[in-house]
């Protein structure tokens, strides 16, 4: 494998309501159109009254990218106002495009999205829209709610995913109301539609440990069906994180395999089709200088090597030592590259994505092109 080019999609220099990007995503449609998403802000963090979920497109293959614009205006749910946090793409047959957001409850702007006495989040909703035209015109937003998590907050982990039998699925992991003061359990679960995304339904639970969190997961669909999923990994118990997990599914996501501990140190991206036969995972190693590197399985995951340093930060930003949920949530506004993602394209390359800047509030959309 060797890296080919390396470009930036959005570069919020020039435009200070935008000059933090975080949670990019990449969606490359059947005629060719590729949608790159990411939320842009004022800050990063920990307040969130500046976040805009926008979106650029290409339309000759990455060369060029039009100026950002909004995914929606931000609904009212619940009589709520909101803010659009995150957004993603999805081609879910030629032409149909989904559109998936998280809305976070504006009523509470002037405080933090995660409160430190309690470890809960604000509302936050996942809603979808749908296009039949390629993404020109859309329908209007939709919340999901989840049956078995009724009214929790759901922010989603990652963009939607379709599998080989073409059901849509979501993912998203389950955080406790804003106030709750009662012990919680972190969840990492999906939701599946059947019928396009249109209904929604068979919400699957795929962790639920009480004394390890895994979080962030990252959920995608490989050329054989299997559905892949991995975890950055927190130990509550020992206030710290723990190897990168790793499980599969191979019916579709309706159950998934037992969780392999990969060797792999940072935070993950996801899992795809490599070049020949083998698997290849994303992931940010930031023990020291921050590095976006690929590593590869030859037995499905359950046992990895890395293999190509894909980019280096430069400089060291390692801080304190985590001791808890609020140092990681404070570590996490501190970080100024990270979310590496994948995408296969219709040429053949693997663009490996992330977002990277000079400080924290000056972050942008990088992409790194790699090729056989």
């Amino acid at each position: 494998m060797r890296i080919t080019k390396h470009g930036i999609i959005y570069s919020g220099e020039h435009e200070p309501m935008l000059s933090s990007c975080a949670f990019p995503g990449i969606c490359q449609l059947h005629d060719g159109t590729m949608m790159a998403s990411f939320k842009g802000a004022e800050t990063k963090g920990p307040y969130n009254k500046t976040d805009r979920a926008m979106f650029c497109i290409s339309t000759d293959n990455g060369e060029n990218w039009s100026e950002p614009r909004a995914f929606f205006e931000p609904p009212v749910v619940d009589g709520k106002p909101t803010t659009i946090r995150t957004g993603y793409f999805v081609e879910v047959t030629p032409g149909h495009v989904m559109a998936v957001i998280n809305a976070v409850d504006a009523t509470m702007e002037d405080l933090p999205y995660y409160n430190e006495e309690t470890e809960g989040l604000k509302d936050t909703y996942i809603m979808v829209a749908h296009s039949l035209d390629g993404g020109a015109n859309w329908s209007d937003l939709e919340r999901i709610q989840v049956s078995t998590f009724y009214d929790m907050p759901l922010p989603l982990t990652g963009a939607p995913f379709v599998t080989k039998e073409g059901r849509v699925g979501i993912q998203f992991e389950v955080n406790k109301p804003y106030y709750e003061t009662a012990y919680w359990v972190h969840h990492s679960c999906a939701v599946f539609s059947d019928d396009g995304g249109y209904t929604w339904g068979d919400e699957v639970v795929i962790t639920d440990c009480p004394t390890v969190y895994y979080w962030d997961q990252r959920l995608d669909t490989l050329a054989d069906g299997t559905v892949t999923d991995i975890f950055w990994t927190f130990d509550r118990d020992k206030g710290d994180y723990v190897n990168i997990h790793y499980c599969e599914s191979q019916d579709g996501g309706r159950t998934f395999g037992d969780l392999i501990d990969t060797g792999l140190v940072g935070q993950p991206g996801n899992v795809i089709d490599g070049f020949n036969g083998e698997i290849l995972a994303v992931y940010i190693n930031r023990d020291s200088v921050p590095e976006i590197r690929l590593a590869q399985s030859l037995d499905h995951g359950k046992t990895w090597a890395d293999v190509m340093t894909v980019y280096t930060y430069g400089k060291d930003t390692k801080g304190k030592k985590n001791a808890g949920m609020n140092d990681v949530w404070s570590e996490m506004a501190a970080f100024s590259i990270g979310h590496p993602y994948m995408e296969r394209m219709q040429d053949g390359s693997i663009w490996v994505y992330f977002y990277s800047g000079p400080s924290i509030h000056r972050t942008d959309f990088h992409f790194i092109k790699i090729e056989q």
